[in-house]
């Protein structure tokens, strides 16, 4: 083990190529993979960003205002739109980003790294993780990119971190990454949010290592620019906003997590049901209280209770009721055909009302309440979820340290629509769809040559399913012996970071886990679990890598 850590290292240039070499052996691979698409099925997920990149590329920016328009964060269709004006296949064009987004995780690790060979081995492991080309990415929707951006933000605090005592003109350019990596994961997904623990507690924990060095000079500047990530991100997620009250009137990223309808939503999941009822967050008897007391309300009753179309769209058969993870997109639709989304701001107007007549009601206790008033669409954390969360959780880690769900195609989905349709969707994005059939089955078919790269691909996710569950716990074990014979401050610095890294993907997996158990109970999906797979193999790598003290980076 000394004398791997100790060989003589590769030149520059040979970094490089092999860098180029590995990006592009992923570009390649992206040829044999197609998108899946599904016209009409998948309204308020990939339809929906699809339609609004269409839109932003005609100058129009999302388009004309429905229900859907700001239902969610909206960096994805940005993101298409620019391949498309850049000529850039779709699915080749997501794994440049993820081998640009490895590449600056590996640079911000140098000072720890400092072998070239070290960082072009960790760069390999990262590019090539079995997630990054699973078949979840080949959906045209915004998972596809999350984890890559949030990777970006991660590389940006860890860069800066491990050069807190250079001077500060030479460390600005991480704080960037890092404030753009958070503002663009924030855009992406709802749940973006995920990421302000590790940049806080990364914050505060660098400020007490600046002030307490002695040697190190201005200090003020130092922490000052610590301000910065917080500064972008604000910046440009106001910029976002103030695109949308230009077309639509409203100040907001989303008229769905921010504002009256997260008010209204909060409203009514305060209002006290008489029988918990798992996975039912405003169950029928509870929306039955609230017709009868409040007037907003009252109008919805027929489209919530007696439209078959809603209630076949978002019902759950099994229990009778509304899934709390497709409550919130039945009553919007169901304003929606009440005409209270003709524009952002009678919309904005109607959800305020409901939520004052509600909060009102439940204040004056002609509604029964569980608490104060409350906003956001999440559903209410009950002690019964404890235990259910608890198991989901262990086995999604396990799930992602094992790759499950990972493999690089699908095997008996087909992309579904006419052929002019998929043209469309084929033409717009560079890539093509899996259409072809199987001859008499509906199978996808796939040429021998794409097999034998889906075997390749395939072989690769099993080797890392049985490497990383084991080089996980050798890193865990290295990592709290570390702890004992630490001696420098930026020693303890990369142990910080490498335990955020290591907290992050398990506060991930639990926030997942939570709304799997309490919203949807969809079974455990690998899109929503993407980010956690390159967090557990970073603290794998850089655990073991620093965990055998040979030849300390710090001297």
């Amino acid at each position: 083990m000394k004398q791997l850590f100790s060989k003589k290292d590769i030149s520059p240039v040979w970094f490089w190529l092999g860098v180029a070499a590995l990006t592009g052996a992923k570009f390649v691979l992206s040829f044999f993979q197609r998108t899946y698409v599904w016209v009409g099925g998948a309204p308020i997920d990939d339809e929906l960003m699809f339609r609004a990149a269409e839109y932003i590329t005609a100058g129009q920016w999302l388009g004309p205002y429905d229900w859907l328009t700001l239902s969610k964060h909206m960096f994805f269709p940005l993101w298409l739109a620019l391949l498309h004006w850049l000529h850039l296949p779709y699915l080749g064009a997501n794994q440049l980003l993820w081998a640009g987004a490895c590449l600056a995780l590996v640079q911000a690790f140098a000072p720890v790294l400092q072998k070239r060979w070290a960082r072009l081995t960790a760069f390999g492991v990262m590019v090539f993780l079995p997630s990054a080309m699973a078949s979840f990415t080949l959906r045209v929707y915004r998972d596809s990119i999350f984890p890559a951006l949030c990777l970006l933000f991660f590389a940006g605090v860890a860069g800066y971190a491990l050069r807190y005592r250079k001077p500060v003109k030479n460390s600005l350019g991480w704080q960037l990454l890092a404030g753009v990596g958070l503002a663009a994961s924030w855009l992406c997904r709802e749940d973006g949010y995920w990421l302000v623990p590790f940049l806080g507690a990364g914050t505060l924990i660098l400020v007490w290592f600046i002030l307490r060095e002695k040697e190190l000079n201005r200090k003020p500047l130092r922490c000052l620019t610590l301000l910065i990530p917080f500064g972008v991100t604000a910046g440009v997620l106001g910029g976002f906003a103030g695109i949308n009250l230009a077309y639509y009137g409203v100040f907001t990223i989303s008229d769905f997590s921010y504002g009256s309808f997260a008010q209204a939503m909060g409203a009514m999941n305060r209002v006290e049901e008489e029988e918990f009822v798992p996975l039912v967050s405003v169950p029928y008897e509870v929306r039955q209280k609230i017709y009868d007391t409040t007037d907003a309300m009252d109008c919805l009753e027929y489209w919530l209770e007696e439209d078959p179309s809603i209630r076949n769209s978002y019902m759950n058969p099994e229990s009778g009721d509304y899934r709390a993870g497709g409550f919130y997109w039945a009553v919007r639709l169901a304003a929606q055909n009440e005409g209270k989304y003709e524009s952002a701001l009678t919309a904005r107007e109607y959800w305020q009302q409901v939520a004052d007549e509600i909060n009102a009601a439940c204040d004056s206790g002609a509604l029964p309440s569980e608490g104060g008033k409350r906003s956001g669409t999440a559903p209410s954390v009950r002690s019964e979820y404890v235990l259910p969360v608890i198991r989901e959780a262990g086995y999604s880690l396990w799930f992602c340290a094992t790759f499950r769900g990972c493999e690089p195609y699908y095997e008996e989905l087909r992309s579904i629509g006419t052929a002019e349709e998929l043209a469309v969707w084929e033409d717009y994005l560079g890539s093509p769809a899996n259409a072809a059939a199987q001859e008499g089955s509906d199978l996808p078919y796939y040429s021998p040559l794409q097999k034998l790269a889906y075997l390749g691909l395939n072989l690769v996710r099993m080797v890392y399913a049985v490497l990383l569950p084991l080089a996980l716990v050798l890193a865990v074990f290295l990592q709290i012996r570390k702890v004992f014979r630490i001696k420098e401050s930026r020693e303890w610095v990369v142990w910080w970071i490498l335990t955020g890294l290591l907290g992050m993907a398990l506060l991930r997996v639990f926030l997942i886990a939570f709304m799997e158990v309490a919203a949807f109970q969809i079974g455990t999906y690998v899109m929503y679990l993407a980010t956690v797979h390159p967090l557990l193999a970073l603290y794998a790598f850089m655990g073991i890598y620093t965990g055998w003290e040979v030849r300390p980076w710090q001297r």
